[in-house]
C-alpha cells in the first residue's frame, strides 16, 4: 500500500513539475507578445519545451538508480509484422484523407506543406525526434507506472498530453476554444492508438514512428482527422470483438 502511494505521489509530483517547468518554456515568448521586450536568447526557451518532459522523466530515474532498467523495458519487445501493419493502416488512412480533403476543396495540402522532397526530408527526420523524445516521457514512462485499468491509463495519459500542449496551442499557435476542444478529442484519439500499440509490443521506437506518421500525415484540418482516427478505432473495436478478443488483454 505504501509503495503504491508513494508512485502516485511521485507522478503527482512529476506531472506538475513538467507543467510548470513547460509553461516556463513559453513565459519569454508571451510577454513579447504583450509588448514586454524580451533578450532574443529568451525566446530560444520555447524550443525546450518538448524535451522537458523526457528529462523530468530522466531526472527522476536517476534519483531512482533506475535508469539503465527503464530503458532496457522500454525496448523489450519485438517489431512484428502485426506492429507494422498497425502503422501502415494508420499512415495509409491519413493519407487517404488528406487526399480526400484535397480534392473535395480543389488544392494540394502535401504540396502546400511539404513543397520539396528535401522538405519532406526534414519534417520527418525532424518529426521522428520529436516523437520519440515525448514517447520517452508519455507512453514509456507515465502510461507504464500507472496504477490504473488499461483503458483508464491509456485515457488518463491522453487527457495529461492534452493540457500539456495547451501552452504552445495558445501562446504560439494563438488558436481559439474551438480549435483547442479538437486539438484535445484528437490527442485521446492518438493516445488511444499509441496506447493499445504499446502495451502488447512495449517497444518505444514503434510508437514513436506511429506518433510521426500521425504529424506527417494527417494534414487535413483537424476535424477530418478526428473522423478518420475515430473510424479506424472503431473497426478496430469490431474486429477484436469478432475475434472474441478484448480491445485491452
Amino acid at each position: 500500500m505504501m509503495a503504491r502511494y508513494t508512485n502516485k505521489l511521485k507522478l503527482t509530483l512529476w506531472v506538475s513539475a513538467v507543467y510548470v517547468l513547460s509553461f516556463i518554456c513559453y513565459v519569454p515568448t508571451l510577454l513579447e507578445q504583450n509588448g514586454i521586450i524580451i533578450p532574443n536568447g529568451l525566446l530560444y526557451l520555447k524550443y525546450l519545451y518538448v524535451c522537458i518532459p523526457a528529462m523530468a522523466v530522466i531526472f527522476l530515474l536517476i534519483c531512482e538508480q533506475n535508469f539503465k532498467v527503464y530503458f532496457t523495458q522500454m525496448f523489450s519487445g519485438k517489431i512484428t509484422i502485426k506492429y507494422i501493419l498497425t502503422g501502415v493502416i494508420c499512415m495509409a488512412a491519413g493519407i487517404f484523407g488528406s487526399c480526400c480533403y484535397s480534392f473535395i476543396v480543389k488544392t494540394d495540402v502535401f504540396k502546400n506543406t511539404y513543397s520539396t522532397v528535401i522538405s519532406l526530408l526534414t519534417s520527418c527526420i525532424y518529426l521522428l525526434i520529436t516523437a520519440f523524445v515525448e514517447e520517452i516521457a508519455w507512453r514509456g514512462f507515465l502510461l507504464e507506472r500507472l496504477p490504473f485499468k488499461k483503458i483508464k491509463s491509456v485515457l488518463f495519459v491522453g487527457a495529461v498530453w492534452a493540457v500539456w500542449h495547451m501552452p504552445m496551442w495558445i501562446i504560439r499557435n494563438s488558436l481559439g476554444m474551438e480549435q483547442i476542444v479538437c486539438l484535445c478529442i484528437w490527442t485521446l484519439l492518438v493516445s488511444i492508438v499509441l496506447g493499445i500499440t504499446y502495451y502488447p509490443c512495449r517497444n518505444i521506437l514503434l510508437i514513436a514512428i506511429m506518433h510521426a506518421i500521425f504529424n506527417i500525415c494527417y494534414l487535413a484540418p483537424i476535424q477530418y482527422n478526428i473522423v478518420v482516427l475515430a473510424t479506424i478505432i472503431f473497426f478496430a473495436a469490431l474486429l477484436h470483438k469478432k475475434s472474441g478478443k478484448k480491445f485491452f488483454t
